[in-house]
């Protein structure tokens, strides 16, 4: 018969499904053989009965598959025609066949059904750098040197997960610059010491500015409880503690007189207002 795109593509997309299936149960009665290896070396009978009748339901299941694929792939051999079968991996190729002499039996691989009964100049031009070079010995140079254009579901699921996390990038990025204590967008950074301080939002900056109060406003202690003189050296780190409280404040306060454009002295209003409410 003379078999038609449409056909191929059905016939094959059922027999890609079936094999992941297939694939599946595969996986899942290797993972209950270690399961009943730990079972029945720690004595748990029970379980290993359990594991055993679930290993049973396995095999007729996969016995059922196996059937319907022979069934398909009797069709398939009555009048053949062209497919291509990408490996699952960073560097898979593309194959005509699931029997090249370069993959081996543990490989995994995507069915390419979009590619089902086309030619194989087609296919190659698509995988270009991909093509297997056993399956399609004939294909140009110029062709496996250029990257493949070839689209598949686990590409198009990776590119969607990719864009996602862009997206949420990019909108976390645009939340931290508003909520940005400066008017590019950027953290307040400054030096203490040997320290760097980081403030990364408006509300830690007024929460700051309200925290340097107290130490702008305490006084200057010059002597002891028992009237002892302090040094001059405790003075002056005081005063310069003090010096360097404002200094911030002062910083605080422009930056944030600049993002919401107004002077220097209506934001200072503003963070008094609520340093006396107690509103931070």
């Amino acid at each position: 018969m003379s078999v038609t795109k449409e056909f191929a593509v059905k016939i094959d997309t059922e027999l890609s499904e079936l094999h992941d299936k297939v694939w599946k149960n595969n996986s899942d009665y290797l993972s209950l053989v270690d399961e009943f290896k730990w079972a029945e070396k720690y004595n748990r009978f029970e379980r290993c009965k359990e594991i055993q009748l679930k290993q049973l339901e396995l095999q007729e299941k996969r016995s059922i598959l196996k059937d319907k694929i022979r069934e398909l792939d009797v069709i398939y051999f009555q009048d053949p025609w062209n497919r291509a079968f990408l490996v699952v991996s960073s560097d898979g190729h593309v194959h005509k066949t699931l029997d090249c002499s370069t993959c081996f039996s543990t490989t995994r691989y995507a069915w390419l059904v979009q590619y089902s009964n086309d030619d194989e100049n087609t296919i190659v031009e698509d995988a270009g750098q991909d093509a297997c070079t056993v399956c399609y010995p004939s294909a140009p140079a110029e062709v496996l040197n250029r990257p493949s254009r070839i689209v598949t579901a686990d590409k198009i699921a990776k590119a969607q997960a990719k864009a996602e996390r862009d997206e949420k990038k990019s909108q976390r990025i645009a939340k931290e610059k508003a909520n940005a204590p400066t008017a590019s967008g950027e953290f307040l950074i400054y030096k203490e010491d040997k320290w760097t301080r980081e403030i990364k939002t408006e509300r830690s900056a007024i929460i700051e500015w309200a925290d340097l109060q107290w130490k702008i406003e305490k006084e200057i202690v010059t002597h002891y409880y028992n009237g002892q003189a302090h040094s001059e050296e405790s003075i002056q780190k005081q005063k310069d503690e003090k010096a360097f409280a404002q200094e911030i404040a002062d910083l605080i306060a422009r930056n944030l007189a600049e993002k919401h454009g107004v002077s220097f002295d209506q934001q200072l209003k503003i963070l008094q207002t609520k340093y006396k409410k107690r509103g931070y």
